[in-house]
């Protein structure tokens, strides 16, 4: 196979998956919460030109450093800020150079074609390619992550093996920390303590640490990150830190914050959905610990997973994407099983075959499994395009089919041409879900329904007040100066506001009434929409007030 021992092959992935994430961002309606409230935020830095304070509304947003704020509101400024895709475009770029540095680092433990097939299965990954679509901090972070360990790597095996440090490798490695602790805090520096202290215990010396040059990177890092907290301190009189480290760090330590707790073990249990279609090379991988601690490659990637991986167990607060800063090099241990599928001649050793065959068709399976929730979600979600849902889901059956087929052939052969056939299938069937199932289900997307029903109004609102469902996605589609009110406050807006539209969850209706009934309020009959709110796990129904319009003809009449 020629094709995938070059380099042109790597170019062709990235521009294959360049246009699977691409059509993705523009079919996926804003999705909440997290998604949406870091684009709106993003959009408004750009509005109010205000690159220091991040603010959702009029409320400070001390959630993450402002890095992300800077890289989204930059591109929204080139491709609009309106779409939702303008603020996804970043995470495109960092999935290509993720991808990019993987092949690379692959190519210093395996051969071109195993460093591509590294780079193929990392970036065909259910959560990979799920949070490359969301206009999150994630991608980003799991790229300089990246950049960042691999500098690392660079320092450590150069000590191993008794030659030079790379020049600029120390170097890299504070600047994709620094560029990590701007978009998502002490992540990235945890990430490289937690490694550097394991490989430290492991060879049971600090000495090597000198070709880091600690005190030059610490000083580096200063300089980049310290403007920021300085003006943003000043900005919000010390708020905006003193809230992102007690009201967002230490709460995800010490408790399951946002009702997002889980018992310790969680992500072990998940992770062979989490990584489709890499999870049939799991069973072999955790055989081959200690083979593993006899390489300094392999060694330094045990490292990086590790501690961090216990980290995140230990923490309450469980979230799908914490993983990701640590599966670029889980991947790339998880390649080197590819081919180890050889039938033993020592007959004793046969169930161990056997089993490990078996185990190997249960991963392949996973694959059926995530298609069959897909085509759940579809009859569950799809409300009025349950039939465009459903189509893209059996799409999708096929799709998983596929991949489930080569890698029975995979299994038998073991052969690459078939785990490449796995792999692309797998590509397949991802994009089929996050740009044809999750855009066509509709009862789901209940802020894009009520912003299309709005946009079809004859004469467009003076105003818009929310009461009840006031979801972050339905401040992005309607703009900043959507207010959310009590049910009260909603009859009261509009009277102060002729001409306005009040949004009212059915849960606020009764109280809406009443208020409207004292005020003598005259409404007109109001618009009716139902769905599925998925941030609080609950039926909604939505109506749309205003109030009624005197028509002097009529009155004549």
């Amino acid at each position: 196979m020629p094709f995938f021992h070059s380099r042109l092959a790597l170019y062709a992935l990235m521009a294959v998956l360049s246009v699977v994430v691409l059509i993705g961002h523009q079919a996926l309606p804003p999705m909440d919460r997290d998604e949406s409230r870091f684009a709106q935020a993003s959009k408004q830095m750009q509005q109010t030109g205000d690159y220091v304070t991040v603010r959702f509304q009029d409320e400070l947003r001390a959630k993450k450093p402002a890095g992300i704020y800077w890289l989204q509101s930059s591109f929204a400024r080139i491709f609009g800020p309106d779409a939702i895709a303008s603020y996804r475009f970043v995470n495109l770029l960092a999935l290509l150079a993720a991808v990019f540095a993987l092949y690379h680092i692959g190519l210093q433990l395996y051969d071109p074609r195993s460093a591509l097939a590294a780079a193929a299965l990392f970036s065909s990954g259910f959560l990979v390619l799920g949070e490359a679509h969301l206009a999150k901090t994630d991608t980003v972070l799991m790229a300089l992550a990246l950049a960042q360990q691999w500098a690392l790597m660079k320092l450590y095996l150069a000590w191993q093996n008794d030659q030079p440090p790379p020049r600029h490798s120390w170097l890299w490695f504070w600047l994709a920390m620094a560029a990590g602790i701007l978009v998502k805090g002490p992540v990235l520096p945890v990430l490289a303590l937690l490694s550097v202290a394991a490989l430290c215990l492991w060879h049971r010396q600090f000495r090597w640490l000198a070709i880091i040059r600690f005190w030059r990177g610490f000083a580096i890092v200063l300089l980049l990150c310290l403007p920021w907290a300085l003006l943003v301190s000043a900005a919000t009189d010390g708020a905006f830190l003193s809230t992102a480290i007690s009201g967002d760090l230490l709460a995800k330590v010490k408790s399951g914050q946002e009702s997002h707790g889980a018992a310790p073990g969680t992500y072990a249990l998940v992770l062979a959905l989490l990584i489709w279609p890499a999870t049939p090379l799991l069973i072999w991988a955790a055989g081959q610990v200690k083979a593993f601690t006899g390489r300094a490659e392999t060694r330094f990637l045990l490292a990086w997973i590790v501690p961090f991986w216990v980290m995140i167990e230990l923490i309450p607060t469980k979230l799908p994407h914490y993983p990701l800063p640590v599966l670029p090099a889980l991947i790339l241990l998880l390649i080197g099983g590819v081919a180890v599928l050889a039938k033993p001649a020592d007959g004793t050793a046969k169930w161990r075959y056997y089993l490990g065959i078996s185990l190997r068709y249960l991963g392949i399976a996973v694959g059926l499994m995530l298609a069959f929730v897909v085509i759940w979600g579809a009859m569950t979600f799809g409300g009025e395009t349950s039939r465009q849902a459903l189509g893209f889901a059996f799409l999708g059956l096929l799709a998983a089919a596929l991949a489930a087929w080569f890698g029975h052939l995979w299994i038998c052969q073991a052969l690459w041409r078939p785990f490449f056939g796995m792999i692309g299938a797998a590509m397949l069937f991802h994009m089929i879900v996050f740009s044809g199932v999750f855009p066509a289900l509709s009862r789901i997307h209940i802020s894009s329904a009520i912003a299309a029903k709005i946009a079809d109004f004859p004469t467009p609102p003076a105003a818009i007040a929310t009461s009840g469902y006031q979801e972050p996605s339905l401040v992005f589609l309607l703009g900043r100066d959507l207010l959310l009110l009590d049910p009260t406050e909603a009859a009261l807006f509009l009277i102060e506001a002729p001409g306005g539209l009040a949004i009212i969850e059915q849960r606020h209706q009764a109280t809406f009434l009443d208020a409207a009934s004292q005020l003598k309020l005259g409404l007109a009959t109001p618009i009716q929409l139902s769905g599925f709110n998925i941030s609080k796990g609950q039926e909604v129904v939505i109506l749309l007030y205003r109030t009624e319009i005197f028509d002097a003809t009529v009155s004549k009449e």
